[in-house]
């Protein structure tokens, strides 16, 4: 039987920066999980060799609950410990099968060459190819590296996992564009299980009704839209409902930061939440009026899933990845049209809307994707 590991690099470093989960984060830990359930291992990459971590201790560092209750220092000490005892581990073995589901390592020849030297059938989960299509949303040498990580993925893994058609077609058109062959590839929505916790006290400040902004601040995920619509409801004389932006700071938000810390008239409407757990989050979506998404671009949109499959509506762009999703049962919205978004929450807000019935008798008709479904599928890829 060919050895399993699933790649925790970036796990790893996340868990002893203390950084909170984002959406790529979540689809590692499932990945990483489903790899320890079926009696498979984890490694890192440690400079050019992909190791082992051994013993009981991690994966219950790292595939247990975040949330340890633990404060920073406390934690950072025992992390520390960890690594001296745990992470200079040996190469994992010849021949071995491994599960990348991020892009920490994706663009060095060097781990590359070694994989293929020690003959691991490497599987490649792509996210997206937004730094290629949309560099105008990424760091400004983001393409380059994603170019890079896309090309020698194309050239040296065994296979490719995604997330949805329209990531797919990317990959297709970008290696027709230059001319690569490329690996099998298999489509495999993303799955959901919000947790099926009683839902905490969230703070008293969110008061409802109040909207959801569910993802890491950054430019793509277009905040200003709705900051800049919440000031002018208030220089309207409209008072606004709540809206909760949910996620850390990300890269290039500065204009969004600024509103954020200094535009006070919005201030007592909007709440920042950079560090909810995964419970908080999932109280979050279950208590909003609807989730507001309105992107310019995503690869698959998993707090569009989650949203619908707990019956809570969704306003967002009419991207190809939500439409794949969630075919009609959001209401669409162009990202850059701030007066249909005014009507729409403004509509949303009021108890008797008659958009918003409609859309949660649309949802009854949802079927997400479950993680089970989701493994089901990479199995039988593997196979």
């Amino acid at each position: 039987m060919i050895p399993i590991y699933a790649d925790v690099t970036r796990l790893l470093r996340r868990h002893i920066g203390g950084i909170q989960h984002s959406g790529i984060d979540r689809v590692n830990l499932e990945y990483a999980r489903w790899v320890y359930q079926k009696g498979g291992g984890l490694c890192v990459q440690r400079g050019a060799h992909l190791r082992k971590l051994r013993g009981s201790v991690w994966p219950k560092l790292l595939l247990g609950d975040i949330q340890s209750g633990d404060s920073a220092r406390d934690k950072y000490h025992r992390i520390k410990l960890l690594i001296r005892s745990l992470y200079w581990k040996p190469i994992i073995p010849e021949r071995s099968r491994v599960m990348v589901s991020t892009h920490s390592w994706l663009a060095k020849e060097k781990i590359w060459a070694n994989a293929l030297k020690r003959r691991f059938e490497s599987f490649v989960f792509i996210h997206d190819l937004i730094p290629i299509s949309f560099p105008e949303y990424s760091h400004p040498r983001e393409k380059i590296l994603h170019q890079k990580r896309i090309k020698l993925t194309l050239a040296n893994a065994r296979g490719i996992i995604v997330n949805s058609h329209a990531t797919e077609q990317e990959i297709l058109n970008y290696s027709i564009k230059e001319q690569l062959a490329i690996p099998p590839i298999l489509v495999a929505p993303l799955g959901h299980h919000l947790p099926e916790l009683a839902s905490p006290n969230l703070p008293e400040k969110i008061l409802k009704p109040f909207f959801l902004f569910l993802g890491t601040i950054e430019p793509r995920k277009n905040h200003l839209l709705l900051l800049n619509l919440w000031r002018r409801m208030v220089h309207q004389g409209i008072v606004p409902p709540m809206l909760v932006i949910a996620g850390r700071r990300g890269w290039e938000c500065e204009q969004v930061v600024d509103m954020l810390e200094r535009c006070e008239v919005i201030q007592p409407y909007i709440f920042e939440w950079n560090n909810a757990t995964d419970a908080e989050v999932a109280a979050l979506i279950k208590g909003a009026r609807a989730l507001l998404l309105p992107s310019f671009a995503e690869g698959f949109g998993m707090p569009v899933q989650e949203a619908l499959a707990v019956g809570t509506p969704v306003i967002g762009s009419p991207l190809p990845a939500f439409r794949e999703i969630a075919g009609d049962i959001p209401e669409y919205a162009d990202p850059l049209n701030a007066e249909i978004w005014r009507n729409l929450i403004l509509d949303y807000a009021q108890e008797n809307s008659t958009k918003r019935n409609d859309q949660l008798g649309r949802i009854k008709s949802f079927q997400g994707t479950r993680w089970d479904k989701h493994f089901q599928l990479v199995d039988n890829f593997l196979s």
